[in-house]
C-alpha cells in the first residue's frame, strides 16, 4: 500500500474505534470517503492547512493520525499516549454533532496541537509544548518562553487522584522524551479555574481543588463557562430557553440569567 492508502485504512479503523459508525450510524466509506480529494490534500500538507469543511476536516484529521504514529514510533513515545491522545478527534466531533446533527469536526485548528506532537493526554489531563502568551513578572515569565500548558478534555472525573497521576506521568515524559524542552512551568488557562465559580460548585468540589494546585496571575473575562457546561455554540439570547439536565447547568444558567460575569483564569505550577 502507499501512504494515502495506509492512512485510508488506518482513518478507517479510528472511525469505529472512536465510536463515530456507531454516533453517525452510517458506514466510513458513505459518511466520510467522498471528501477523500480536499483531505488527501490535507493529509500531505506542511505546514498542517486545514479546509474549513467539517466533514473534511474530520477525514482529514484521522488521515493525519496514520502519519503521526509513524512520528511516534520515530520518537518510540508510548502508543497508549498516541491513542489516548487522538482520541479528542472523536470527543470533538461527536461534540459537533451534539449540536449541529451533522457528521464534521469544528475544532480542527484545535487539533493542529496533537497531530503535530505538541499535545499529548497523560492520563486524565493534556499537556502542550507552548510559548507563553502572557507575562507574568513575579515568576519570571515573557511572552515566548516554554512552558507546558495544561488542558481538562471532556470526559471523566477531576478527582485529584486523577490530576496527581496525570502531573506525575508528565514530569516524568517530558525530560525522557523532549529533553531539550526547558521549561520551568505548567501553565493552565480555563474557565475551570475561575473563582467565580465556586459558590456553584462548593469550596470540597474537584473544581475547588483543582483550582487549589494553581497560584492564579490574571483573568479575563469570557463566556467560555456556558459554552462548556450548558451548550458548546450557545448564543446569549438562547440561555432563557436552555433546559438544565443537572444543578450545575442549572445554577449557572440562574447565575448568568441574573447578569454575572464569568472568567477565565491564567495558573501556573512550577515544574
Amino acid at each position: 500500500m502507499n501512504n494515502i492508502e495506509q492512512a485510508i485504512s488506518f482513518a478507517r479503523q479510528e472511525y469505529t474505534r472512536q465510536g463515530l459508525e456507531a454516533l453517525y450510524q452510517e458506514g466510513f466509506e458513505t459518511a466520510l470517503l467522498p471528501c477523500l480529494p480536499k483531505a488527501a490534500e490535507i493529509f500531505t500538507s506542511e505546514p498542517l492547512l486545514w479546509s474549513g469543511d467539517p466533514q473534511t476536516d474530520l477525514l482529514a484529521a484521522l488521515l493525519r493520525s496514520q502519519k503521526l504514529l509513524n512520528d511516534y514510533q520515530r520518537h518510540q513515545l508510548p502508543d497508549e499516549v498516541f491513542y489516548h491522545t487522538i482520541d479528542d478527534i472523536g470527543r470533538w466531533a461527536s461534540e459537533y454533532w451534539s449540536y449541529s446533527g451533522k457528521i464534521g469536526l469544528a475544532e480542527s485548528a484545535w487539533l493542529t496541537n496533537h497531530l503535530t506532537l505538541r499535545l499529548f493526554q497523560l492520563g486524565r489531563l493534556q499537556f502542550c509544548m507552548e510559548p507563553a502568551d502572557f507575562s507574568a513578572p513575579s515568576f519570571g515569565i515573557e511572552p515566548g518562553q516554554p512552558l507546558v500548558s495544561v488542558h481538562i478534555c471532556r470526559g471523566g472525573s477531576l478527582e485529584p487522584a486523577a490530576c496527581d497521576a496525570s502531573f506525575a506521568q508528565a514530569r516524568a515524559f517530558f525530560p525522557k522524551y523532549f529533553p531539550a524542552y526547558a521549561f520551568s512551568y505548567f501553565s493552565c488557562h480555563s474557565w475551570l479555574l475561575d473563582e467565580t465559580l465556586l459558590p456553584l460548585v462548593g469550596v470540597y468540589s474537584n473544581i475547588s481543588f483543582f483550582q487549589q494546585r494553581f497560584q492564579i496571575v490574571g483573568r479575563t473575562a469570557s463566556n467560555a463557562a456556558a459554552r462548556y457546561v450548558l451548550r458548546w455554540d450557545i448564543q446569549p439570547d438562547e440561555i432563557a430557553a436552555f433546559v438544565p439536565q443537572n444543578r450545575f447547568q442549572a445554577l449557572l444558567k440562574e447565575r448568568l440569567l441574573a447578569g454575572q460575569q464569568f472568567y477565565e483564569a491564567t495558573g501556573l505550577i512550577a515544574r
